[in-house]
This record gives C-alpha cells, structure tokens and sequence, in this order.
C-alpha cells in the first residue's frame, strides 16, 4: 500500500484504517493530506511532542485558526443568531485552559465517581436483564448506548426520563464530526443543538435559583477566579462538552470491546477464566478501537515534527489511533495481549493538558459493564449474514450497529420443571 494513493477521507480507509496506518509509520510518519490540506502525524513519540507544546501547536481552533464545527455558514449563523455559539473552553490553551478545567474538577474527583459506582451497577444490571429477555439483540441500542447518558444525565442532575431525548440531541451535536454531513442535515443539528442550549439553559436557572449541589447546579454559579461570572454562552459550552464526552466515546468502547470478544473468543475465554484481567482488556481494548481516533492542532509557528518543517499557520491532524498502534511504542501492536506492560500508555483519553478528565468514569463504566455482561452470558457472536460496518467521519470510530446472540450462563438457566 502506498500512502499517497489512499487518504483518511476515504470511506474504506475509514472503516479499515488499521494498514493504511502501518503504511503512515512506514513511509510518511509526518504526511500532508492534500484532501483536509492538514499535516496528518502517526507516530506514538510525534504525537506526545505536539500534545507537550501546546505554545505551538494550539487547540484552541476557534480563536486561534477561526475554525468551525460548521461547515455550512448558514449552520453557525442560526446557531448563534437563536442560541448560543459553540464556545467549549476546554478546548483552549495553558494557562487558559487549566482555569475552565478547575471549574470541573471536582465533577471527574476519584470520591464522586467512586460515589456513582451504584448507579452504575443497577443500571448495568436492568440493562442486562432486558438482555436476558430475548437472548439476542441489537447491543448499540439496547445496551451500549443507554449505560452511559443514564449515568451521565444522572451525574448532571437532570431527570432520568429526559436521558433519550438528551442522547438524540447529543448524537446531533458530533455529527458535524464526520466531515460528511450535507448542508441541509448540518442546518437540521443545528436547530437540535438550539434545542438542547434552551433545555440545559431552562435548567441552569432553576438550579441557580434553588442552590441545587448537583454538576449542572455548580456551573449554573460557575465564577472566575477573581469572582465575575463566567458568561451563559461559555456554561453553555462546558456543559455540552460534559454531556456528549460523557458518553458518546463510552458508547462506542461498549461495542467496540463486545465486537473484541466476539472476534477473539480465546480472550473471552481467558477473562472468564480470571476476571481480574478485565481491567487489562479494556485498556488494550481502548487502544486498539480508539473511540476518539485523532483531532486537530493549529501551528501557530513553525515547528519541526519528524525532521519535516510544519510552517506556521498549517492544520495538523493527530492520529491517537494509529499512535496506539505504532510497533515502536507497542510491539505486535494489532494483538490483544492481557500482559502488555505499557497498555495503560495508550492515548485514547489523549494526554497531557488535554487528557480526558472523564477517563476515570468511562472505565469504571466499562469495568463495571463487561463484568455483567461476561457473569451473565456467554457463547456471544454476530447475527447470521451480519456485515459491520462503522459510522463514516474522520475524528470518531463507531459502530453503526452490532447485532448479536448470546446464551444465559449455565448458573442462571432455568431448571426444566
């Protein structure tokens, strides 16, 4: 495979990008895509020097590079005109970025996601029992994707009947993501996104009126160091940030690592064998079907990655998922292996300043989760005739489905009368 006759943006490569990756190490671990016209990096030590100098390679995409999650003026122009413009600052720069990660500090605390750990377990376990009920499903929607807007709605204190309406708004607000969203479609999310402002708004209120001690209530109060009130439209921001990274990645580690375990029924055996290896296969997991699979930097000077001259003011793409693969950084890299020494290393979550401050709840999560799904079933695998296939986009990796049959555990069949 030579790199320059494939890109990213290419369907198959999207959906199979695992060689064309291999080739990136390869021949062009620095490569201009002409097609995104952005330095595309691969390389695990590559990837972790741009993350390390955020004074040169910004995140901060909409103030530094008038970048947009719109690609449709008429999109962004009703967004802002309606509700509020996309304004997350946790997607600015040191020391910047470290005063709007403080304000949530405390939402992602070892205590408070200990604390969620029930919350976590029965609404695994009534997941399950819907499961139980039919011996084969649809994972992504019956399972997947409700663990985690339960927890996440939970978590922000918002009613529990509104987790499917939050979710469909949600699922809106990442497809712009994909880099092949229609004009009309974008126009259509952002009129969800509209939405889901005035919803989250409604509630910041009530909440600020009430003094709830709740994630939603204490950003409704939310205030800057020097006490001045931190603006509707930056609140609005961070608690969208919270509610899709709260659970759109976990969603798809959910059925990227049943996928795993259908594909490699030797692991599955393994884990049931010893259950304390759990917690190694979701992080091979994670590094091997990253959820997030790259975003973008901005040069704001000339740098020099791999010896090649980035100037300033190019787009860089960085590939966690093809740094996660990378044989340098990890050996036999397309291999589960429930011994690996360094799997925790993986950048899933990123790293540095802006390593996911949920990454301590979507394992707990994920823990939580396979240990119920492995006590409570076995002999999972595909539906007859199934295909899989993943949602197309640049930036995330998510099966569009995953239908699958599975049997009770011998423990919890039922005698015959």
């Amino acid at each position: 495979m030579r790199v320059e006759d494939h890109s990213l943006m290419d369907a198959d490569i999207q959906e199979e990008p695992f060689a064309y990756y291999r080739a990136l190490h390869d021949q062009a671990p620095v490569y201009f895509m002409p097609d995104a016209q952005a330095y595309l990096v691969t390389r695990y030590h590559d990837v972790q020097h741009i993350l390390s100098h955020p004074e040169i390679w910004s995140n901060d995409l909409l103030g530094k590079a008038g970048f947009s999650m719109f690609q449709h003026s008429e999109a962004q122009t009703l967004l802002e005109a309606e509700g509020w413009p996309r304004d997350t600052k946790f997607q600015s720069d040191p020391p910047i970025h470290s005063d709007y990660r403080a304000l949530i500090a405390d939402v992602f605390s070892a205590g408070r996601v200990r604390a969620l750990g029930p919350l976590i377990r029965e609404t695994t376990q009534d997941l399950l029992d819907v499961m139980a009920k039919t011996r084969e499903c649809e994972f992504l929607t019956t399972f997947a994707a409700w663990l985690p807007i339960r927890v996440v709605t939970t978590l922000l204190g918002l009613p529990a009947e509104d987790a499917p309406r939050i979710k469909h708004w949600s699922d809106a607000w990442v497809e712009p993501l994909s880099g092949v969203i229609s004009k009309e479609r974008e126009i259509e999310v952002a009129r969800l996104g509209i939405e889901l402002q005035h919803y989250l708004a409604d509630w910041m209120e009530r909440k600020r009126l009430d003094r709830s001690r709740d994630v939603l209530g204490d950003l409704a109060r939310a205030t800057f160091p020097d006490g001045s009130d931190l603006p509707m439209a930056e609140k609005m921001g961070l608690a969208e940030h919270l509610i899709v990274g709260g659970h759109e990645t976990a969603t798809s580690a959910l059925a990227s690592g049943l996928m795993l375990l259908i594909q490699n029924p030797e692991i599955e055996a393994e884990l049931r064998r010893e259950p304390a290896l759990i917690k190694r296969f979701i992080e091979e997991m994670l590094r091997l079907e990253s959820p997030s699979q790259g975003f973008f930097r901005y040069a704001t000077a000339d740098g020099e990655v791999a010896g090649i001259t980035i100037p300033k003011g190019s787009m860089v793409h960085i590939r966690f998922a093809a740094a996660n693969r990378d044989p340098d950084q990890f050996p036999h890299p397309d291999e589960i292996d429930l011994q690996r020494p360094n799997a925790g290393a993986h950048m899933a979550f990123s790293q540095g300043e802006h390593h996911c401050a949920g990454a301590p709840l979507a394992r707990l999560e994920l823990q939580i989760a396979f240990e119920g799904l492995l006590d409570r079933f076995e002999r999972f695998e595909l539906l007859p005739d199934t295909t899989l296939r993943h949602l197309p986009g640049l930036a995330l990796r998510t099966l569009e489905a995953l239908p699958i049959r599975y049997a009770l555990a011998s423990r919890d069949t039922e005698e015959p009368s």
